[in-house]
């Protein structure tokens, strides 16, 4: 018996379909140029090693913390519509929830808690006071931002998915609830959940999720490999480094830039 398993349950096989595969980038929060380099070391992996068919799944948190929320954005919005031959998925995680929250409702939204006030200055508003934000500041700063966003920006989030089932696998910005059945979770289980999902394969009455989750949202400094999850959250605002977990057939590894 050893940590990562510690039932000494029987660990499943999860596999991607044959001939494809998929690369799943972490929280990007703001960080354009961890993003660019991350696109330019995925083109370097496919044409060292080229598969028959190709996805990129995008775990969401596009926005926040970082200095280029805005820049970030039309950078995903142009490799949607490359037309390279690689589909592409985008993942809603909680913080494009928490700015469009803060969009319709700003006085009850935390988020500009969340690192939003670096989302407002990307799109060139800033609050008068940022240690000291009234609520007359928070409508000013939510109409500030409907009117500079544009309708594409919009449109491009809101047409982001919860999840996406790729072979064994799930995607998802947080992971799931591993009470209900997969067909039963909600957005809030998809982009929020953390306990008893990420502790799960050391819970009692374990048993194996019907998809192994592929998810961002909880930072570690490392990737992290359970055998109901794999975590690529390394902290791209907090550590400087981006990951991307890479799935083929039964396989899992990563790449990273940054400065780790």
């Amino acid at each position: 018996m050893n940590q990562s398993n510690p039932h000494n349950y029987q660990i499943p096989l999860y596999e991607i379909p044959e001939g494809l595969r998929v690369y799943a980038i972490g929280d990007v929060h703001g960080y354009l140029d961890l993003l660019r380099a991350m696109h330019d070391v995925i083109s370097k992996d496919l044409l060292q090693d080229a598969p028959e068919a190709a996805h990129i799944v995008y775990l969401g948190d596009y926005v926040d913390r970082g200095p280029d929320s805005r820049g970030v954005i039309e950078c995903l919005m142009e490799r949607r519509d490359r037309g390279d031959g690689i589909e592409k998925t985008f993942i809603r995680g909680n913080h494009e929830d928490g700015m469009f929250q803060f969009m319709r409702d700003p006085l009850n939204a935390a988020w500009l808690k969340w690192g939003g006030i670096e989302t407002l200055a990307s799109y060139g508003i800033y609050p008068d006071r940022p240690d000291a934000i009234t609520a007359g500041e928070r409508e000013r700063l939510s109409e500030a931002l409907r009117q500079a966003m544009p309708e594409a920006h919009i449109a491009f989030l809101q047409s982001c998915v919860s999840a996406k089932v790729i072979g064994d696998y799930l995607f998802a910005h947080a992971g799931m609830d591993p009470l209900k059945p997969l067909d039963a979770q909600s957005h809030a289980d998809f982009s929020r959940t953390r306990q008893p999902f990420l502790s799960w394969h050391k819970e009692p009455d374990y048993t194996p999720l019907e998809k192994r989750v592929v998810h961002g949202h909880t930072i570690s400094i490392e990737p992290t490999e359970r055998p109901h999850r794999v975590g690529v959250d390394t902290g791209a605002y907090e550590h400087g480094v981006l990951t991307a977990g890479v799935f083929e057939g039964g396989s899992v590894r990563f790449l990273q830039v940054g400065s780790g």
